[in-house]
């Protein structure tokens, strides 16, 4: 079967994921990357058959003052060569993200490359696909880069990322299945629409380098079935965590700014972020890396010293064995004035035991870490009653998460059914839409009472837990309903991959922490920033927020801690650049 050439032939009409998103925001964000300056110096460096190479380093500031080693990242050139673009990838890494940044060389500092002159032969086909069809050509390459990098004396040559864009992202591929168990070399891989289409070779031997895959969900160089053939090689072969993102409504080369037609800010900065956190994680870099998102886990709900900053209340079962549970910020974040909102996220938990009590946790842990209201919801009468009560609930911000079988009616809500006790369609415009995990029943789009609006669906699966075919099925079904998504799969991972209750081990922390960061990431896109200041007290103490000025109906237990703060600025991330 014939290989094609990244960039050479793919339809690029690129749709923005966002409603805030429009043809001028991307042609703006488009217009300010292409005027990005360039802080590059070249160097030169040979493969191991000696062919001259050139390559562009770009160094971030504070490996001049200091003689600290940083992680760098060797970025592979797409099918036009090394030019601005991977040049200025190079510099935004050293600027943005702290790192070396090496914009290598695939082709030759004296190869002459054919003009494209479009269409599927010609010279320009033949010469990209010298090095498709090659793959220990383009390893060869590849680990040429590396290696001079690793030589530079400002890298941790234990902390070298191989990343590439289009050509350069089918050579990451190469890359890996060729040395993903050579010693010493790189220590995490980034590949951003690669040309997937055709065969390839079987990797060789054991993959033991962190990888990442983004693709565009309309890419047809990388459909349903060379996703379902990568994920066949790594399922078998890798011996680390992988995982692949894909975006809605996005073609082939959404990250490159000089691709008038086929770039889309939103996807670039959601796989650039994406990317940052999996090159932050691998290398120990990152907040997040350490944070213990299963200390959640260690609340005790019953202390009375439990859950700093938030107020809980817990509703019983009802008649039905339905049971609520809403928490809420407490005097830490809580705002004064009744006209204060705040975004909220609605838990729909998986009903065993264990995912209950994971489902009250995370919810914990989302109004601690955030200052959101949360509601973990099963339906209870009470506690909807209870909800209505607190009355700064921000009716255009919120988000639904859905967990084992909550997963299901997450996903059946987003096809245009019903959540008992939610008329959600009419009294909420849901931002986003979390389901975690495929559910076995991808049940037909109710057309009559489909969404009339477009929330964000994010789908985050386990490798291990949900068939490809599924998941093939469920993307198919999406992009009927045009819907806005995003699906990310984690290797290792079966069902119940989030739950750090359960016992059976299929809890993954690796994979839980990654759908977490990648679940907020999308909160602090989609509800923006806010700040609250909670006045001095002169004469008065600091009145109770409004959550607790609402009666506890009866059979529910309310249980409170405050703060003692005359000021208190609440931050709820930050917007993510669009």
């Amino acid at each position: 079967m014939k290989f094609t050439s990244c960039c050479v032939t793919a339809a690029i009409i690129s749709s923005a994921l966002s409603s805030k998103a429009s043809a001028n925001d991307d042609a703006a964000i488009r217009q300010a990357k292409m005027n990005y300056p360039i802080n590059v110096i070249a160097q030169n460096y040979t493969d191991s058959e000696g062919v001259l190479l050139q390559g562009f380093l770009s160094t971030p500031n504070t490996t001049t003052t200091t003689n600290k080693k940083v992680p760098a990242v060797v970025i592979m050139n797409d099918s036009s060569g090394t030019d601005a673009y991977e040049k200025q990838r190079a510099t935004m890494i050293a600027n943005e993200l702290g790192y070396v940044a090496f914009a290598a060389d695939t082709f030759g500092v004296e190869t002459e490359i054919p003009v494209d002159t479009g269409g599927w032969g010609g010279p320009y086909a033949d010469f990209i696909s010298t090095f498709i069809r090659n793959a220990t050509l383009f390893t060869q390459r590849i680990a040429a880069a590396v290696d001079h990098v690793q030589s530079l004396p400002n890298v941790d040559e234990t902390k070298v990322a191989i990343l590439g864009y289009c050509l350069g992202g089918t050579g990451v591929v190469h890359y890996i299945n060729v040395d993903g168990e050579k010693e010493g070399g790189a220590a995490a891989a980034v590949s951003i629409h690669p040309s997937l289409l055709g065969a390839w070779d079987n990797p060789l031997g054991k993959i033991n380098i962190p990888s990442i895959f983004l693709t565009g969900g309309n890419d047809f160089l990388t459909g349903p079935q060379a996703m379902a053939s990568l994920e066949g090689d790594m399922t078998s072969a890798s011996t680390v965590e992988w995982e692949t993102n894909r975006y809605a409504k996005i073609d082939h080369a959404f990250t490159n700014w000089f691709a008038e037609t086929a770039y889309n800010a939103r996807a670039d900065e959601r796989s650039w972020n994406s990317m940052k956190t999996f090159l932050a994680d691998t290398f120990g870099q990152s907040e997040e890396s350490s944070y213990s998102w299963e200390s959640a886990s260690q609340l005790d709900l019953e202390s009375e010293d439990c859950c700093e900053g938030v107020a809980f209340v817990d509703h019983g079962p009802d008649e039905e064995g339905r049971r609520d549970f809403v928490v809420h910020a407490g005097d830490k974040y809580g705002c004064p004035d009744p006209s204060c909102k705040v975004p909220t996220v609605i838990i729909l938990p998986d009903k065993s035991e264990s995912g209950r009590l994971f489902a009250k946790q995370r919810a914990m842990q989302i109004a601690q870490r955030h200052g959101y209201a949360t509601w973990v919801s099963e339906g209870n009468v009470a506690a909807r009653q209870y909800f209505d009560g607190v009355g700064y609930i921000d009716s255009e911000k919120v988000a639904l998460e859905g967990y084992g079988s909550g997963a299901q009616d997450a996903l059946d809500f987003a096809m245009g059914g019903n959540i008992g006790g939610i008329d959600c369609d009419q009294e909420y415009s849901f931002k986003v839409i979390s389901i975690f995990e495929v559910p076995e029943n991808i049940t037909d789009v109710n057309d009559d009472a489909a969404l009339t609006y477009k929330p964000q669906i994010l789908i985050s699966s386990g490798v291990d837990g949900d068939n490809m075919s599924d998941v093939i099925k469920l993307e198919s079904t999406l992009m009927g309903m045009d819907a806005n998504y995003e699906i990310n799969r984690y290797s290792d991972a079966s069902t119940k991959f989030t739950d750090w209750n359960n016992l059976d081990g299929s809890y993954n922390a690796i994979a839980a922490g990654r759908s977490f960061e990648t679940v907020e990431s999308i909160y602090r896109e989609m509800f923006g920033e806010f700040y609250w200041e909670i006045p001095p007290q002169t004469e008065s103490p600091t009145p109770a927020p409004p959550s607790t000025q609402a009666p506890a109906p009866s059979g529910a237990s309310l249980s409170t801690v405050t703060t003692a703060s005359s000021c208190v600025l609440l931050a709820v991330a930050y917007f993510l650049s669009m």
